[in-house]
């Protein structure tokens, strides 16, 4: 059987880009065929097979509404099964990354949370056979009872940690050398907040606590420089004079993240809404000590191992100082909890089990194949080389 992995921008280069990309290759790496389908290219996608479709609709519910479609339209349902990394109709397996849709009646006049609801329901609702894959108990739970799902259905993924974000500490020598090249004074903490969605990732509640902590400087990761919504909160900062105490780096690479965890005190990561948070076992597997928020899917794992503080979901920005000041102070101690739960814990087998999983339903498919009949008039389905849709009968 074909593997055919849905995902609908791969340009993104988030959590759910990456992991779709690394379940591709491991895949692909057991002898299974596999392609990736998108709307956009990526350098995630280097040496995979790849169909990109156009994004079509002027909202992001009506592009995904049409990508979902159009997905369904150019998969022949005999020779392939579908992973989808977002809601989508049609699919074998979800790999799911989102938090529930929103429902109630405010909700239910929005074309988004309509349009988003229709497709979670493809998946997860009484009529669907859709294997769900979950990235955290809390959010399993949350989609179990609002749809009454077979447990059976549900596999809960451990963390999906890349076992190359598994870097040892630096000698005193190295991390001194890594503060000067991000320019961090002898008298100054550092703290780290890494992501490409400032205000669903707290990002202005960091830098409101960053007013309130003189000897703090913040390094902010991932977010483009150019975003307007940080551009926002820096002139806000530089308007209350505190600006020259931040460093906007845009997206980093592994060898530039590596260079992070070491010259940083703490990663603050005080999210509103986050599934799993992924930035929160990578800090751990760097040794770091995190701040976080309890909404947070991997803030478990900070209560654990003991290695930070979990914070209320409504934490405020003095609360989040406090709790960096602390970490700071206890940096030593805290390194050594992160490093002692890490060598203890399985925080990087998410993406064998969902390879596993997805192989079991490949095989089932593919048994299943040999012996049903095939339909002569099945339609054959061609894509164009400029992304639209073209059908053969």
């Amino acid at each position: 059987m074909e593997i055919a992995i849905a995902v609908f921008d791969l340009a993104k280069a988030g959590g759910i880009e990456r992991d779709a990309a690394r379940v591709g290759r491991a895949l692909a790496a057991r002898g299974h065929n596999v392609r990736l389908i998108s709307t956009s290219s990526s350098p995630l996608a280097d040496g995979i097979p790849l169909t990109k479709l156009r994004a079509r609709g002027l909202t992001n519910h009506g592009r995904m509404t049409s990508f979902s479609r159009d997905l369904e339209a150019i998969v022949d349902r005999r020779k392939s099964i579908v992973v989808g990394f977002q809601r989508l109709t049609g699919l074998d397996v979800l790999y799911c990354g989102d938090w529930r849709v929103p429902t109630g009646f405010l909700a239910g006049l929005m074309p988004r949370y309509r349009a988003l609801r229709r497709l979670e329901e493809a998946c997860c609702g009484p009529d669907s056979h859709t294997a769900l894959l979950m990235l955290s108990q809390a959010q399993a739970d949350a989609y179990r009872k609002a749809w009454s799902i077979d447990i059976g259905r549900i596999t809960v993924l451990p963390p999906t940690l890349d076992p190359r974000r598994l870097i040892p500490s630096p000698t005193e020598q190295e991390r001194l050398g890594l503060r000067r090249s991000f320019d961090i004074k002898d008298h100054q903490c550092a703290w780290l907040w890494i992501g490409l969605q400032p205000k669903v990732k707290g990002l202005e509640r960091v830098i409101a606590a960053l007013a309130m902590s003189r000897n703090a400087r913040l390094l902010i990761a991932g977010v483009d420089p150019g975003d307007k919504r940080l551009g926002r909160l820096l002139e806000r900062a530089g308007l209350e004079g505190y600006l020259d105490r931040i460093t906007t780096l845009g997206m980093v690479d592994h060898d530039m993240l590596d260079r992070l965890f070491g010259a940083c005190d703490v990663l603050v990561h005080p999210a509103r809404l986050d599934v799993t948070g992924t930035v929160i076992v990578e800090a751990l597997g760097a040794n770091v000590p995190v701040v976080t928020t309890e909404n947070c899917g991997y803030a478990v794992h900070v209560k654990s191992s003991g290695a930070g503080s979990v914070l209320p979901e409504h934490a405020s920005p003095a609360a989040i100082a406090k709790a960096a000041a602390a970490a700071v102070e206890s940096r030593a101690s805290l390194t050594r909890l992160a490093h002692s739960y890490v060598a203890a814990s399985q925080l990087t087998g998410g993406i064998q089990l969902a390879v596993a999983k997805i192989e079991e339903i490949a095989n089932l498919a593919s048994s299943k194949s040999r012996i049903a009949p095939q339909s002569p008039s099945a339609r054959r389905v061609v894509v164009p080389s400029d992304g639209g849709l073209a059908v053969e009968q």
